[in-house]
């Protein structure tokens, strides 16, 4: 970089000042204290992207609020400075010797790591005002983590006795994962934190695994050989009297605007939504939360379509336009086939619900469509559509609401790990998902995170992996972007 020495500019000003001081005072010239910097921009970075920077007066700190992308450091180690605006002042920096040189903004700088720079006033070069010097740090944010891709962190185990099928709920403001000890006994454990747990029998009349289970607001309703069961605190239950004949499967549950709310809590209601079968034919049915046991209050919505699924049902809720939406993903008894060239693919079929009306969403495009997955799960995340199932190979995603679907982005997947190595095993350090089973999912949507809770159990060698054990962790997974969102002081640490 061409860089002047400082010491010969305060000079000028120095003879400068001399020279004025012996004039009339009508000749007197006044000299700028003026030791701010009013703009700075770099260069553009890459693609032509130009990065807004704030300039902290009180800090003397100048920084990018939106930190560059990752890998940009092969980018600012050698950039041009395209604006620095002072008044009059003039700004330098510290040479290999350590001494103040101007900086020459027709050369490029490294601003890998934060740089100091002072302005100096030309009062302070003239030597009237020596302290008329500002210093700034210039501090280029540069992502650390791809805000594209997933974290993922462990967060500790459930008790090492889960090593089966469990399900997963939140009631208030716990968690309760239910799942049958060795000895044949339901249990359910509780947590708030989803770190620490405690656990206990169920009692009363539910004593196996239920096959669908819905928290509502003050209830929770569950399923078990066609009998719906019910429980206010999810440790007691008995054998519900509020629903009439065979009561298959709970599906999901939605808010629905309550036209008679005296207060915000009251605004919605939730509406519980189920499977029946009739005269050997399946039935879609729903019923208010407010309404449970008052008599005739179910209401039949349609039958269930061919491609409605039948078992392990997976529901999430979001908001469009206002009104509430449930989107759901299962399995079938019989698969849902499509040809792709000469093959026969199983695929799953999404379905959705505006809290009046159950429709297909789902296509069987060969280009679009969405694979069948053993015991599937489907969220709403960052206003996408995602499922993925049993085993852990692959995550889809939907951009438009369970209508078409793809394969998720590289960068949005579960951990995998290299096993090249014949005796390499998965650690909480390198953690591997692939072939696991029995688990399931909340999400904690203040946060954003996205929780993984899984039974211990035995991997069985597989076209990707060695044989391996895993013990009844929990994971949690959250899009980079988002935490960055969240706390953008420190998006670029």
């Amino acid at each position: 970089m061409r860089i002047k020495f400082l010491s010969f500019i305060a000079s000028f000003f120095m003879v400068s000042f001399v020279i004025t001081s012996c004039l009339d005072d009508d000749n007197d010239i006044e000299y700028s204290p003026d030791a701010t910097i009013h703009a700075f921009e770099l260069d553009t970075i890459g693609y032509g992207i130009s990065y807004k920077f704030t300039i902290d007066q009180q800090k003397g700190l100048i920084y990018n609020q939106d930190s560059l992308p990752v890998h940009a450091d092969t980018i600012i180690d050698r950039i041009l400075i395209k604006t620095l605006t002072t008044a009059s002042g003039v700004v330098t920096m510290k040479d290999k010797e350590g001494r103040d040189s101007i900086i020459n903004i027709s050369d490029s700088l490294d601003l890998r790591k934060k740089l100091e720079i002072k302005v100096w006033s030309t009062e302070a070069l003239a030597g009237i005002a020596p302290d008329k010097v500002k210093t700034y740090t210039i501090d280029v944010r540069v992502h650390k983590h791809d805000p594209d891709s997933l974290s993922w962190g462990y967060v500790g185990k459930i008790n090492d006795e889960i090593t089966g099928a469990q399900k997963t709920i939140k009631f208030g403001n716990d968690y309760l994962t239910y799942s049958v000890d060795e000895s044949g006994t339901l249990k359910v454990y509780n947590s708030s934190n989803l770190s620490s747990w405690s656990s206990q029998s169920t009692t009363g009349d539910l004593a196996i695994l239920p096959n669908s289970i819905l928290p509502l607001k003050n209830i929770i309703l569950a399923t078990a050989d066609n009998k719906v069961y019910e429980s206010t605190n999810g440790i007691a239950w008995t054998e519900s009297n509020k629903f009439s004949g065979e009561v298959n499967t709970f599906i999901s549950a939605i808010p629905i605007e309550n036209d008679n709310s005296q207060t915000e809590e009251e605004k919605y209601i939730q509406q519980a939504t189920y499977l029946k079968t009739e005269n050997n034919v399946r039935y879609l049915y729903s019923i208010l939360e407010s309404e449970l046991g008052t008599g005739n209050a179910e209401t039949k919505i349609q039958a269930a379509g061919e491609n409605f699924p039948t078992k392990n049902i997976s529901y999430t809720t979001f908001k469009k336009g206002g009104q509430y939406q449930n989107v759901i993903i299962g399995e079938h008894d019989e698969s849902i086939k499509i040809t792709v060239g000469d093959k026969e693919i199983p695929v799953s079929i999404a379905w959705g619900y505006n809290g009046t009306t159950w429709a297909e969403l789902g296509t069987t495009s060969t280009v679009a469509y969405c694979p069948e997955f053993k015991n599937p799960t489907i969220i709403y995340y960052n206003n996408l559509l995602y499922t993925f199932g049993d085993k852990f190979e692959s995550i889809y995603v939907s951009k438009n609401e369970g209508i078409a679907w793809q394969k998720a982005d590289k960068k949005f997947s579960f951990p995998y790990q290299d096993w090249s190595d014949p005796e390499f095993k998965p650690t909480i350090g390198k953690p591997e998902f692939m072939g696991r089973t029995n688990y399931s999912v909340v999400q904690d949507t203040e946060n954003d995170y996205i929780y993984f809770l899984f039974s211990e159990g035995d991997v069985l060698e597989g076209e990707n992996t060695h044989p391996y054990s895993h013990d009844s962790e929990i994971w949690r997974a959250r899009l980079n972007q988002l935490w960055f969102d969240k706390d953008p002081e420190h998006a670029g640490q």
